[in-house]
């Protein structure tokens, strides 16, 4: 018997059955794509320690390898997620170009002025608390030699670090721990994690200890400035 007779001799009953579990997979399937694409944004807002709705695409969330560069030692992962106005201009300044000193300035100057900026480094290895504090104070003064911050900003910053991170003198911060960074209009968070263990937790409403942090990662010849923005390209 011919496959066209057999189609003719099919039941209306297994015709339904049939359209409906073609309908029952279309459901199944957009039903998974939503749950996966749940997953997928509530592991984006794990990694980056905050669910607020920062870009998370290329021109949104820079990230780099910090290693020591005579010893190529790694030391860090760093990712830096932006919100979405800040966002759409490092697209405006990045997309189609190379990059060059002039744009990465021109990105700098514009990370500066985000509304939203979330930080979260990763340390790979163990670092002193010592240690800490010279690569965060050489990182500020490169900011206040750029212009980035003034004089005064970078002493009330400088003075910030080494009272927020004091509980930490005896410790230092361990392979496996996360410095977070949560930078708002009037506040800046900051918080290290070692697994599920909150170790600080310090929130300042100073606007200049702020610009100071975000300033530190994107100033000339800072230990990250290259790193992030080449992320962009």
């Amino acid at each position: 018997m011919s496959s066209s007779r057999l189609a003719r001799k099919r039941s209306p009953r297994q015709t339904w059955l049939g359209r409906r579990g073609t309908r029952d997979a279309r459901s199944a399937c957009m039903r998974s794509l939503s749950i996966a694409a749940l997953v997928a944004s509530l592991a984006v807002f794990g990694m980056r320690g905050d669910a607020a709705p920062l870009a998370t695409d290329r021109y949104g969330h820079m990230h780099m390898l910090f290693e020591k560069t005579w010893f190529g030692i790694d030391v860090a992962r760093v990712d830096v997620w932006f919100d979405q106005a800040t966002r759409d201009r490092f697209r405006e300044l990045a997309a189609g170009q190379r990059y060059s000193d002039q744009v990465a300035e021109r990105i700098a100057r514009t990370a500066l002025q985000a509304q939203d900026v979330d930080v979260r480094v990763e340390f790979l290895r163990d670092v002193s608390i010592r240690e800490f504090y010279d690569a965060a104070r050489d990182n500020l003064v490169r900011a206040r030699n750029a212009g980035y911050i003034s004089k005064d900003t970078f002493a009330i910053a400088w003075r910030g670090v080494q009272t927020d991170f004091a509980p930490l003198a005896k410790r230092g911060l361990e392979e496996g721990d996360r410095l977070i960074y949560r930078a708002r209009v009037d506040s800046l968070q900051t918080i290290v994690m070692s697994g599920n263990r909150v170790l600080l937790d310090v929130t300042s409403h100073d606007l200049g200890a702020r610009r100071s942090m975000i300033a530190s990662y994107f100033a000339p010849r800072s230990d990250f400035r290259k790193g992030l923005i080449k992320s962009l390209f």
